[in-house]
């Protein structure tokens, strides 16, 4: 009876051995598809951030410059000062990348729309306007 116990408690230590290997490998192997899936999200969160950013960028920007613009109309704006109000925006919100965009036609009719869109002192849009529709709209397809 002794040795069968003797027996029995080496095959204890050798099966808990075993289960303390396995369970380390299966750790490991647990470890290295936890970060290859924290990896593969942030990836995927950093691409459609920058996507967002970009056309958030691009709808502040037509906003600024159809602020600028509105003023130009409304508040008799010069165009220098309506281009510096845009030259400020751009420098100091990092919007360097837009520059060209911004020049773009399809751009410039967006600008046009939205300016069109607000009210006498330019703080908002002018909801009862025909242009509001369509400003919306443009400003959804940035």
């Amino acid at each position: 009876m002794a040795r069968r116990v003797r027996y029995l408690r080496g095959y204890r230590r050798d099966f808990q051995r075993e289960r303390l290997t396995d369970r380390s490998m299966d750790s490991k192997t647990t470890i290295k598809i936890s970060l290859g899936l924290i990896l593969s999200q942030i990836i995927l969160c950093s691409s459609a951030q920058a996507q967002t950013s970009q056309q958030d960028m691009r709808k502040r920007l037509v906003g600024q410059s159809a602020y600028a613009a509105c003023k130009m109309i409304h508040a008799n704006y010069s165009q220098q000062r309506v281009n510096l109000i845009v030259e400020t925006a751009i420098k100091e919100n990092n919007w360097e990348s837009q520059k060209a965009w911004l020049r773009l036609p399809k751009t410039i009719q967006t600008i046009k729309t939205v300016t069109e869109a607000m009210n006498s002192d330019c703080s908002d849009f002018n909801q009862d306007s025909p242009k509001f529709i369509p400003a919306m709209h443009a400003i959804d397809a940035l």
